[in-house]
């Protein structure tokens, strides 16, 4: 498969690729897992997922005005030591796996995680299993 076909795939599923790497998929097992797994744990997408970490934190401590997403800020603010160690490492020299760049991503940028919404597992939860 040639290289652009293949971001394109990857780009239309990368949900779903976020969702197994997460789970621990092998990259090696599929050329989108693999693209994937590259793109996440680049230095550009590692920095990007720490910046918002940092955000989060921030948005956490304002009232909540405006048409900002509803953000669980107890909760949040609960987990902060975890998160800013998270960010300090997404943005160090040191080498993580696929599967914590993608739980990290998970965590921030999709709607239906504990950041954003209640559910069976906590942002400090979530953060501990991004560290292990």
């Amino acid at each position: 498969m040639t290289v652009v076909p293949l971001r394109l795939r990857t780009l239309g599923r990368r949900a779903t690729l976020d969702a197994a790497l997460a789970e621990g998929a092998d990259p090696a097992s599929d050329p989108l897992l693999a693209l994937r797994a590259d793109q996440l744990t680049s230095r550009a997408t590692r920095h990007a997922i720490a910046r918002t970490i940092r955000s989060l934190l921030d948005a956490a401590e304002e009232p909540m005005l405006g048409s900002r997403p509803p953000l669980q800020g107890k909760d949040v603010l609960a987990a902060r030591g975890e998160l800013l160690a998270i960010a300090g490492r997404l943005d160090g020299p040191e080498r993580m796996s696929p599967q914590a760049v993608a739980l990290a991503a998970q965590l921030v940028w999709d709607c239906a995680s504990p950041v954003y919404a209640a559910g069976d597992f906590s942002v400090w939860e979530w953060a501990r299993a991004i560290a292990a």
